[in-house]
């Protein structure tokens, strides 16, 4: 069963090309950006086919692509996502789209070797393990004991290679192309004894086809599309205000990305039982919210900025667009409130 397909990046790419117009300076790492979401793209589309293809009509299995999930004050993101109603088992897996040699050391360093000159990588095992724990927490928050173990298996392209005279522990190093094999060998390969065993636990307590739907609809319920503020990111502010009747080109200058500029004279303070919040602009639109360290507040502020709203542990606030702040502050006054005038 599929829950939920792959997302489509062509927004963001759109919204990087009009960028690079704009800011001839950071059009160099703007490329490298849209070559990375496309490389990514295409490795998750191309995953995402062949889980869909071999196991998309299974009663017993359920698919989810692109699962985006808050847990605890950030989020987790999930390549692909497989339950398995029998077995009460989730593989987690995470997709890399390299094509030249990959590679990891004693140390468990990875590298990634393309025409013999070798690349750097960040594990790709300890994310999936990091998705992996993060899936675990979410699942215990929500109460959903069926599932009994969570997997971790890195998928690479076909057309990369994979080194493993030193084979790193914890996930499965797997081809997309060949993960069906792969998976059905694992099915087949617990025993006719474990086998028994988990046919009896399951008659005794296991999960339904109704629960394997619930589970994997409040799963999709929960996902939390990402939203990137890519000018912000690349150190550009758009001001799109024109003079009397000239219009004139978008003016481009560096800004920070999260810290609140008290000159823009835009704060709003909101005193609590428990302590103050503050809420300001920052030079990108968004607005910082930050709170005194009382622990009930904190947890106040926490769940109504979750799943809506960007922690930000550098500077210890959270971020959130002006679209969403009227449901944070309704959250935060526990009834309904209209954004206050100083915030408009």
């Amino acid at each position: 069963m599929i829950f939920k397909e792959a997302d489509d990046h062509s927004a963001e790419i759109a919204e990087l090309e009009r960028l690079k117009g704009l800011a001839p300076k950071a059009a160099k790492a703007i490329e490298r950006e849209i070559r990375n979401i496309r490389s990514g793209a295409s490795g998750e589309e191309s995953a995402a086919h062949f889980i869909n293809r071999e196991f998309g009509r299974s009663e017993r299995l359920a698919i989810i692509h692109d699962l985006r999930i808050g847990t605890d004050d950030d989020f987790a993101q999930i390549d692909h996502l497989l339950i398995h109603r029998l077995q009460a088992t989730a593989w987690v897996l995470e997709t890399k789209n390299y094509s030249g040699r990959l590679s990891c050391n004693e140390h468990g360093d990875w590298t990634v070797w393309y025409s013999g000159k070798p690349r750097p990588v960040p594990s790709p095992v300890a994310q999936a393990e990091r998705q992996c724990r993060a899936l675990e927490r979410w699942l215990e928050q929500h109460g959903m004991g069926w599932i009994r173990e969570v997997r971790p298996v890195v998928l690479v392209s076909p057309k990369s290679s994979v080194d493993r005279r030193i084979s790193p522990k914890g996930a499965s190093i797997v081809k997309s192309d060949h993960f069906s094999t792969w998976l059905r060998e694992q099915w087949e390969g617990i025993g006719d004894g474990a086998a028994l065993k988990m046919l009896v636990r399951h008659a005794v307590k296991g999960m339904s086809e109704a629960n394997l739907r619930d589970l994997g609809g409040r799963l999709v319920g929960a996902h939390v599309p990402a939203t990137r503020d890519w000018a912000a990111k690349f150190g550009i502010a758009v001001d799109a205000r024109k003079d009397e009747g000239d219009s004139q080109q978008p003016s481009l200058e560096e800004q920070p990305a999260a810290k609140p500029d008290k000159s823009l004279g835009i704060t709003e303070v909101v005193e609590t039982p428990h302590g103050r919040i503050t809420i300001a602009r920052i030079p990108d639109g968004r607005f910082s919210i930050r709170n005194t360290p009382d622990e009930q507040l904190i947890d106040l502020v926490k769940a109504a900025c979750r799943g809506k709203a960007q922690w930000v542990p550098r500077y210890r606030n959270w971020l959130v667009t002006g679209e969403r702040l009227p449901e944070v502050l309704e959250l935060l006054a526990g009834r309904s409130t209209s954004e206050p005038a100083a915030l408009r």
